[in-house]
């Protein structure tokens, strides 16, 4: 009976398992791209900073020597000031305005960060409809150009207003999925954890795992 038991469970313990990312190979990286890193609670997307498109490309210029440029949304009073204590690690969560981080990397997003960094080839036209996510999620100021907020929390980043806000249904990571999903990537916009979106972008076709060169 433990045996039959154990036959039987085998196939539905293997899919909820995560899946076994590979490592990227030299030809991995042959056409258009994008990063997503996790960072453990949130998640960041990245772009290889010549393919920016459309108005997105302001940020070669704001940025200039950039290999990289890393966006991520999260509740602007949360992300632009340092938690130092419980309660407002507890507040996070609250609903408020959103706030667009722009950091320019000199290099690849894995030798910049320590967790798992996991690369996704993009669709034709894929990256002008991920930048025209990016761009359309910055709100713009009465110049015209993306509305700063203040500076970043270290040299290389930036804090931009957003044109949504957050709350507990549509998190940083769920707007990580939704600008992969506008990309034309085969991911679900439904997640609210880091780990839900490394899941399902582990699983799409071609996905493989950078590490510092």
């Amino acid at each position: 009976m433990r045996r039959w038991l154990a036959a039987a469970l085998l196939p539905l313990l293997a899919g909820c398992a995560d899946p076994v990312v590979p490592p990227c190979t030299a030809s991995a990286a042959t056409g258009p791209i994008v990063w997503v890193v996790d960072h453990g609670w949130h998640t960041d997307i990245g772009l290889p900073a010549d393919e920016l498109a459309g108005p997105l490309a302001y940020y070669r210029g704001a940025f200039p020597g950039a290999q990289t440029l890393m966006f991520g949304f999260g509740k602007r009073t949360f992300m632009t000031a340092k938690v130092e204590t419980a309660g407002e690690l507890l507040l996070g969560p609250v609903p408020g305005p959103g706030a667009i981080q722009v950091t320019a990397l000199r290099g690849t997003p894995a030798q910049a960060y320590g967790g798992t960094v996991i690369l996704l080839a993009l669709p034709p036209g894929g990256v002008d409809k991920l930048s025209a996510f990016l761009w359309g999620a910055i709100e713009p100021s009465q110049l015209g150009g993306p509305r700063l907020i203040s500076e970043g929390l270290f040299p290389g980043s930036a804090f931009y207003a957003s044109t949504r806000g957050y709350n507990l249904t549509y998190t940083c990571n769920t707007w990580t999925v939704d600008g992969l999903r506008h990309a034309g990537l085969a991911v679900d916009g439904d997640v609210i954890l880091a780990g839900g979106v490394m899941r399902q972008v582990a699983r799409v076709k071609g996905a493989c795992r950078t590490s510092p060169s």
